[in-house]
């Protein structure tokens, strides 16, 4: 379970991180970098999903 907490934090770490650089000007919101955030926030979507997907997700959760 530790894992896969530290596996979503550090996805929405990664989107937080980009995203206020955007808002900071430290970084232009180009395509590749929208793509890189969206797809930070899918995996850790995808993590919170399998939390919650069934019997066997706790089991699998704590796998992890």
């Amino acid at each position: 379970m530790r894992r896969l907490v530290h596996d979503i934090r550090n996805h929405l770490a990664v989107a937080i991180a980009n995203v206020e650089a955007f808002r900071d000007g430290v970084l232009e919101p180009s395509p590749e970098r929208l793509t890189a955030v969206l797809q930070a926030l899918s995996e850790a979507d995808a993590l919170l999903s399998g939390l919650t997907s069934g019997p066997d997700a706790a089991a699998k959760a704590s796998d992890m």
